[in-house]
């Protein structure tokens, strides 16, 4: 671990030089600067000597036009196990008896004693707090040879360990049966998947514990994903609460030095147990026999950006050859995941009631069309009043909105203006916090303009509701209650994300207002009242997959209320109440939901029915982007299969990202095909520049 990818830049020739620019400026000049480089350095350290405006589409340029070679490989670590100075009796330890002083007798007698108890090397700390010495006593010592120095390394731990280990609970009827047949497919140590179909809060967590506890018997090692890096503190202290440090944890936030050393603790089989976000399903553990995806339906589970995998079929590939079980869990599964388990491709564990028969939260929607015909306002009245109720009675509330930042755009109503980033096909959000306009694709920023730039119109503001605005507007309306937002502007610094939860959990905060992080795996007893603030940013969207996420969004947030001894309620604001995974989610009815989507899936042709290939071609040049993407699509339908459809090209959902214009080839192909094969083989007949900078995506959760 530590490793980076390092992308080096040498010219094509060793004469290439400026004048074969084309007459660009820019162009040449970091030809120049290369060339002043020696011909060869590394694309950061060329960027920064050139200090050119527009170097992204000059260097591609220069690319494309053969003058420049591009190589990358992976450089050396840039971190390496840390080590402290700790101290041990020295050898002439027995010949200076009765000619030391007392405070270097006592750090003589600590030592003897730390090395029967096998605490010695000792830290300099501890050995001078059990001495009560000074340390100038010790430095004599060292120098008589009484005391050896030596470097002992020291575990960079992301977590603490608990001094007692929880013990198991009885578990239900339900759970019983789960962790049986699953204890079975361990045993086996053949390959065996299952879904684990629970409802929210009905104990999937101390399933996944039972089946670990066994992979651990069997003397094999076990994987533990979940889907965002907010649930992974949670989870962590739970699964290190019963396994102590056999835990080893894995995601992004943690520091260069943590991951190492959790790495390496995973490879020398210290810990058998990886618990982390997507990119920890690649763990070294040593002859893995357990891989639990938990929320399995999550779309954070497939890698969006290079190298683009699928968690899920890593992790099923990993525990093919390994000859492991796979646990798949959720309330809402996928779509096709559910599918694959009626079908018999997954064993299928239910766990249909909540732990000690919890009802339920009961679910009701505002039908925000009648509110807004009498009032205006963020929190329809019915919402209103029970957050009143909640807080009268000492009880939390959760807010959800999925969507952050204050307004969702800034417009002029004197011109029309619409603040817009220079590098993506979309609106600036208002972020108040930073008086800013930001761009959530790239993170592009500038200040908020206090008048139009267009017309100089003082009537300019912000539209759409975020986090921000919701947070202020509870505030507003109920000041004696501590608000938290949890979202990520707030938890950008590290363990922000680990303090917001632990104060909401020890009832600092009464009010969490937060996006899609509120959804997922949080266990607050006291939690009663979830309120969806708008229902509708998830139904709009242009994607088949829209109602099935807004189920499961709306399902999974629900289930974060209730899980303790009072009941839960939600109230979910909507402006389409008739609309029927709002309907679906009213009940909580998932069997229902999966009929009638399973269904119009079926009509039109969509996964589980088919697989698509999301072929996408980029250029900072609109011109070079569409006429790449026409030779991919040529290309497909001359190679593919008459039954697979090649549809395209089009202007992609979010046309231009990050300086770059899209356009994208879809092809839609039968189960059976073999998809990756057709798209390799169409790419192959290509040109090096046809290909270059295109991007193909398999079986995609998106489409934009």
């Amino acid at each position: 671990m530590g490793a980076r990818v390092c992308t080096t830049v040498r010219l094509a020739r060793p004469d290439v030089g400026p004048d074969e620019a084309g007459g660009s400026l820019v162009q040449a000049h970091i030809l120049a600067t290369l060339q002043s480089l020696g011909g060869c350095a590394e694309l950061d350290a060329l960027k920064a000597a050139a200090r050119a405006s527009a170097f992204s589409a000059s260097f591609s340029a220069l690319l494309r036009k053969g003058l420049l070679v591009e190589t990358r490989a992976v450089a050396r670590p840039r971190v390496t196990a840390r080590s402290v100075r700790a101290y041990r009796l020295g050898a002439a330890t027995g010949s200076l008896a009765g000619r030391v002083t007392p405070a270097g007798q006592r750090i003589l007698d600590a030592l003897a004693e730390m090395e029967r108890q096998g605490e010695s090397p000792a830290l300099p700390e501890q050995l001078l707090t059990r001495a009560q010495a000074s340390p100038g006593a010790l430095k004599t010592l060292v120098e008589k040879g009484a005391v050896e120095p030596v470097q002992v390394p020291v575990r960079r731990a992301p977590t603490a360990v608990p001094a007692v280990l929880t013990r198991p609970p009885v578990l239900t009827a339900a759970q019983a049966q789960a962790a049986c047949r699953l204890a079975r497919a361990i045993a086996a140590r053949r390959f065996h998947a299952a879904l684990l179909f629970g409802v929210t809060a009905s104990g999937k967590t101390e399933v996944y514990l039972d089946a670990i506890a066994r992979t651990l018997e069997a003397g094999r090692g076990a994987i533990v994903l979940v889907p965002e890096i907010a649930l992974t503190t949670q989870v962590v202290g739970i699964f290190t609460g019963r396994f102590g440090d056999a835990v080893a944890v894995l995601h992004s936030r943690l520091s260069e030095g943590e991951r190492h050393d959790e790495w390496r603790r995973l490879q020398r089989g210290e810990a058998r147990i990886a618990v982390g976000a997507r990119s920890a399903v690649f763990a070294p553990v040593p002859d893995p026999g357990l891989f639990v995806i938990d929320e399995e339906h999550e779309a954070s589970y497939k890698q969006e950006s290079s190298p683009r995998y699928s968690t899920r079929d890593v992790a099923a590939h990993r525990a093919h050859q390994a000859g492991a079980t796979l646990v798949l869990g959720s309330a809402t599964p996928s779509l096709e995941t559910f599918f694959a388990a009626s079908s018999g491709h997954l064993e299928l564990l239910p766990m249909p009631s909540r732990i000690d028969d919890r009802p339920l939260p009961t679910v009701s929607l505002v039908d925000m069309r009648q509110e807004f015909k009498e009032r205006r306002a963020l929190f329809s009245r019915p919402l209103a009043d029970r957050i009143a109720q909640r807080l009268e009675r000492g009880q939390q509330v959760i807010l959800f909105l999925n969507r952050r930042g204050y307004s969702q755009f800034v417009l002029c109503r004197d011109c029309g203006y619409v603040a817009r980033c220079p590098h993506c096909a979309v609106s600036l959000a208002y972020h108040h916090q930073w008086s800013s306009l930001r761009c959530h694709h790239c993170d592009y920023g500038r200040p908020a303009p206090a008048v139009c730039p267009s017309c100089a119109g003082t009537r300019i503001r912000g539209f759409g509701v975020g986090t921000e605005k919701v947070e202020e507007e509870a505030a507003r309306l109920f000041p004696q209650a501590r608000l938290a937002r949890l979202d990520r502007d707030t938890t950008a610094r590290k363990g922000a994300h680990e303090g917001i939860l632990r104060r909401f959990r020890e009832g600092e905060t009464q009010i969490l207002v937060g996006t899609q992080m509120v959804a997922k795996g949080l266990d607050f007893p006291n939690v009663t009242l979830v309120g969806v603030v708008s229902a509708d940013t998830s139904i709009n969207m242009p994607d088949f997959r829209a109602a099935e996420r807004t189920f499961q969004l709306l399902t999974q947030v629900a289930g974060r209320a209730g899980r303790g001894e009072h009941p839960g309620e939600v109230v979910v604001q909507t402006f389409s109440p008739e609309h029927y995974s709002l309907q679906m989610a009213l009940s909580q009815d998932y069997p229902g939901f999966y009929a009638r989507e399973i269904q119009f899936r079926e009509e039109l042709g969509y996964p589980p029915f088919s697989r698509f290939a999301n072929i996408v071609c980029v250029d900072e040049e609109s011109r070079e982007a569409r006429r790449k993407a026409q030779v991919v699509a040529e290309a497909c339908r001359r190679c593919a299969p008459r039954e697979v459809e090649v549809i395209g090209p089009a202007p992609a959902p979010l046309s231009r990202l990050k300086g770059l214009y899209r356009f994208h080839v879809v092809l839609r192909a039968p189960v059976d095909a073999p998809l990756s094969e057709i798209v390799r083989g169409a790419l192959a007949t290509l040109a090096a520049e046809d290909r270059r900078r295109t991007v193909v995506d398999i079986d995609p959760m998106s489409m934009a």
